[in-house]
């Protein structure tokens, strides 16, 4: 059986599409959706609704992902736990290959992330950009350090001999566990024919501020895992002329992944790479005040 699990806070605009997509696969084996939720909008009464089947647990305050995820390991019945998000909708056959791919030795297994946004906007691009450059269509079959738990799923036994997920990293706690999976030999595999299409944020605040909240938990992640680039954070004075010149490498690594693997993005909707290059402007103011606040706090072990 597998158990498919969803964190979810103010998701009526994209959840139903998910749900519909989850309820609608060509998987033919047993499975349940999970979905963990603290939104204060409409998002339960749409599932209440429209997916009463569905097992929703509430709750009364704003949660992060990565604790709503480990109420629903908790509560899952199945052998493989399968992740996305409620503002994303997976492939038809995600189940199916999810399985297949299981079948393996491999105990971790992701996929690829496709943009949702199908209104052009030039916003949503950046953020898929930013975000999801390493997990495009095109790649190989390969192992990996990290798949984002909006495309991944684990054999619960994973959870059971390396424990859960760390809330206090968010937006990044998916990799900070996938790193220290690694570090204690668990290999990830990445399948590209496993794919979710994710739904971005289309409105410039709401992508500027995600850009700067991934920027300031970035040093608190550096500090605490074997991540390249993490000698910044352990010794931000000597680095501290690098910094600003961190925003023009992330963009131009970017650019060049993008134009070899999805040209026709950019040269359709350029506005989207000045506003990829603002938002990682954002992303160092975030990720400079990282560093003061991160090394306040005593660092913590796997």
């Amino acid at each position: 059986m597998i158990s498919v699990i969803i964190p979810s806070y103010n998701s009526q605009d994209t959840i139903e599409k998910c749900l519909d997509s989850l309820s609608n696969q060509s998987y033919k084996d047993s499975y349940e959706i999970i979905l963990v939720d603290s939104s204060i909008d409409k998002t339960p009464q749409i599932v209440s609704s429209h997916h009463p089947d569905i097992k929703l647990i509430h709750f009364s305050k704003k949660t992060d992902p990565g604790t709503a995820r480990n109420m629903g390991i908790r509560e899952a019945k199945g052998d493989i736990l399968a992740f996305t998000d409620s503002d994303c909708v997976p492939s038809r056959d995600w189940l199916e290959r999810m399985a297949a791919a299981h079948q393996s030795a491999y105990r971790v297994i992701g996929g690829v992330v496709r943009n949702g946004n199908t209104d052009n906007n030039s916003i949503a691009l950046a953020g898929y950009m930013a975000e999801f450059r390493e997990f495009l269509p095109g790649r190989l079959v390969r192992e990996v350090a990290h798949v984002p738990t909006c495309n991944i799923s684990y054999k619960k036994q994973v959870f059971l001999d390396y424990g859960l997920f760390r809330g206090e990293y968010y937006p990044q706690e998916d990799m900070v566990y996938n790193c220290r999976l690694a570090e204690k030999g668990v290999k990830i595999l990445f399948d590209p024919a496993i794919e979710v299409y994710h739904i971005h944020r289309s409105s410039l605040k709401g992508f500027l501020a995600h850009q700067r909240k991934i920027g300031i938990v970035t040093p608190m992640v550096l500090l605490n895992t074997r991540l390249s680039g993490s000698f910044i954070a352990r010794y931000p004075i000597p680095w501290a002329l690098l910094i600003p010149f961190l925003p023009v490498i992330k963009f131009l690594r970017t650019i060049i992944v993008f134009l070899f693997r999805q040209p026709k993005a950019i040269v359709r909707r350029p506005l989207a790479m000045l506003i990829l290059g603002v938002g990682l402007v954002w992303w160092t103011v975030g990720f400079t005040r990282g560093i003061y606040t991160s090394r306040l706090k005593p660092r913590t072990t796997a």
